[in-house]
């Protein structure tokens, strides 16, 4: 037995895949009757195929990869309860257990094997301790259970790669069927107007975004920001696939992958999603700066491309928007975006719950049930608080503390330390491209879960499994860790001195204010003609209070007036050089509010009347273009440093007499 595909099968095999066809038929006879017939007709073939399948690895590989990324039993779940994941992870187990007894494949498993399921191991115990406390022992239970089989299958996933020792083919697989399902979407929006869902696999979500150019597309998933995610992951794999075929002067393989990042490329387009956007664009720069310098030569070529895409409608006027809107904060009021504020909403309620539970959170899976008792009590309100906290990491801090953090961050982290070393030890490695898109997609995944929950874990685990088939040599060489000791300390040194430009930055180019801040409501001024309870419910008629913002404003003061549709407030705001003219300006402006009161609506409809007492606080005034700036120029100095810290380093150990150290990997260029 190798890691190929076989194509004859033995006679054993030949009456094995008869008795599991015809299981597979008997089962799906009991599940969905014999009116069925197609459903029939598709157990006897896939009982078929998974012994076919089981008895070749690699073919087991690329069969249980292209499920998991197309989401084909989520899809099928919309046509009955048809057991395709569990089937998948059955072809893996059999697979597995039959290429062990294989000696040339069971030597391909070493120490990174181990290293890798303690990885796993770790992060499952964090979750089992978190649920010890949990505040509903049944849900937490239940989350850890899925846990478990998620990290049995990148397990499987994983001892599969490296057994078969075809990372470059997993890649295309994964490209491919992204490609393909990215195609779906095109040709659903050119040709049919989003109206032909290709059984389920070309979906148009209800989500809704301000600036949107096109109906939002989330491909084989209900949601384009969890489809973007996985777009993300696809694109560094498809750019690795591209130099490779460029070198071996493969004009086939070359046409096809170019065909390939057209469609992801419009995929993640028709996502209309600003977070894949931003997600995939830092995964690309991160994916030429850890390739060699030919690579890197080609991303500052394509920089024009990238700039210009910027103005596409639906791009650039859809991310300056975003940054407006969270700039402004709850000065839009109700203008701002609802997608923005309910996830704005979530992650406040996680971050309260966190602060409540630090150590061990309120136990996996509890977020949902805990929203009603933290929705009301956060800064942000909105009327439909969502069920989960849109922040993988808050999610995790509120559900398992920050020992459930620790182990997520130890899990991604290792994974990420093997690519490291893999570039450090063999930084002239013809696969460094695919190492280095691999260090992408999971960055870029990574960063786009800022955003996103925990939800289709899977296929980001395909990825994670890739890792162990890519590592270097057990054991390391003790050259390689100094490199890399000695590397780790140069960008560490590099982003501490990149934090302190921002700082510095944001120190010079910035003010101490006082803010002054009330809330107000309006209340009826007398209960006439029984129209006082219409009156006083201002919440119900969301127009209201957002309308009354817009006439109460002053143009000529510095005060902003925010409505809150939520609670039925109006903040009167203020920022000044000291807290008591902060404190006159929202007086002076609240006594011309009342005024213009009752010029609109007379007198003896509405009064303005103050919740609370005010509050005054004392920060650091900061624009959103402040802040960005000062970012872009840390991380531009960051890099500026690091790089240049790496090449003198690296030129005084050429230097020194009987040294023979190879040189720093991200100055190799593999041509």
């Amino acid at each position: 037995m190798t890691g190929s595909i076989r194509p004859a099968p033995e006679s054993g095999e030949l009456a094995a895949m008869a008795l599991v066809g015809g299981a597979a038929t008997v089962a799906a006879v009991g599940m969905f009757g014999s009116r069925s017939p197609l459903f029939l007709v598709a157990a006897l073939v896939g009982g078929i195929g998974l012994v076919f399948a089981a008895r070749r690895p690699l073919l087991a590989l690329i069969a249980m990869v292209a499920i998991e990324v197309s989401n084909v039993s989520g899809v099928l779940e919309l046509h009955g309860n048809i057991p395709v994941f569990q089937a998948s992870m059955a072809l893996g187990l059999i697979a597995v257990l039959l290429a062990l007894r294989d000696p040339q494949l069971r030597a391909r498993l070493n120490a990174w094997t181990v290293i890798c399921a303690g990885l796993l191991a770790f992060f499952l115990a964090t979750q089992l301790v978190a649920t010890i406390d949990s505040t509903n022992l049944a849900e937490s239970l239940s989350s850890v259970r899925r846990t478990a089989i998620d990290m049995l299958f990148l397990l499987l996933i994983l001892v599969l790669a490296q057994m078969t020792a075809r990372p470059w083919t997993v890649a295309a697989t994964i490209v491919a069927v992204l490609a393909l399902l990215s195609v779906l979407t095109v040709i659903d929006y050119v040709v049919f107007g989003g109206a032909n869902s290709f059984g389920g696999f070309s979906i148009v979500t209800t989500s809704s975004g301000e600036l949107v150019t096109t109906p939002r597309y989330g491909g084989p998933l209900p949601d384009s920001n969890f489809w973007g995610r996985h777009l993300i992951m696809g694109l560094p794999l498809a750019a690795a696939l591209l130099t490779r075929s460029l070198r071996t002067s493969d004009k086939r393989a070359t046409s096809l992958v170019v065909l390939s990042i057209l469609a992801l490329l419009a995929g993640i387009y028709l996502t209309q999603s600003r977070g894949t956007f931003l997600a995939a664009g830092i995964a690309m720069v991160l994916w030429f700066i850890a390739s060699e310098r030919s690579v890197r030569r080609w991303g500052l070529a394509a920089l024009p491309v990238v700039f210009a895409s910027l103005f596409l409608p639906g791009i650039g006027n859809r991310l300056q928007d975003m940054f407006q809107q969270i700039s402004q904060g709850e000065a839009s009021g109700g203008h701002v975006d609802p997608s923005l504020l309910g996830r704005l909403a979530a992650q406040e309620q996680a971050a309260m719950m966190w602060s409540q539970r630090p150590y061990f959170g309120f136990g996996p899976g509890t977020f949902a049930g805990e929203v009603i008792n933290f929705a009301g009590r956060v800064s942000t309100a909105v009327r439909q608080p969502n069920l989960e906290a849109h922040n993988l990491y808050l999610s995790l801090l509120a559900e398992s503390g920050i020992l459930g953090l620790i182990g997520w961050t130890a899990m991604i982290a290792g994974f990420m330390m093997i690519i490291i070393l893999k570039i450090t030890d063999q930084p002239r490695s013809p696969d460094r491209v695919l190492v280095a898109a691999l260090a992408a997609a999971i960055v870029g995944w990574s960063i786009s879960s800022a955003g996103l929950h925990l939800s289709y874990f899977r296929t980001f685990a395909v990825v994670l499994a890739m890792v162990a088939a890519v590592a270097p040599t057990w054991p390391v060489p003790a050259v390689t860790v100094r490199r890399l000791v000695r590397n780790a300390g140069i960008w560490l040194v590099a982003v501490a001195l990149g934090g302190a430009i921002v700082w510095v930055f944001l120190a010079a180019s910035s003010s101490s204010v006082y803010r002054a801040s009330q809330r107000m409501t309006l209340m009826p001024a007398q209960p006439l003609n029984g129209w006082y309870a219409y009156a006083l419910d201002v919440r119900s008629r969301i127009e209201l209070l957002p309308t009354m913002a817009r006439v109460l404003s002053d143009g000529q003061t510095p005060v902003t007036v925010e409505a809150d549709t939520v609670r039925g407030l109006l903040t009167f705001t203020a920022a000044a050089d000291s807290a008591d003219q902060a404190r006159d300006e929202v007086q002076r402006a609240a006594a011309v509010a009342g005024n213009r009161l009752g010029q609109a609506n007379g007198y003896d409809q509405y009064l303005l009347q103050a919740v609370g007492s005010m509050e005054i606080t004392q920060t650091r005034d900061h624009t959103a273009s402040t802040i960005f700036v000062g970012v872009a120029v840390g991380v531009a100095g960051g890099l500026v440093i690091g790089m240049s810290m790496a090449a003198l380093l690296g030129e005084r150990r050429r230097k020194e007499p009987g040294s023979i150290a190879p040189p720093i990997g991200d100055r190799v260029s593999v041509e």
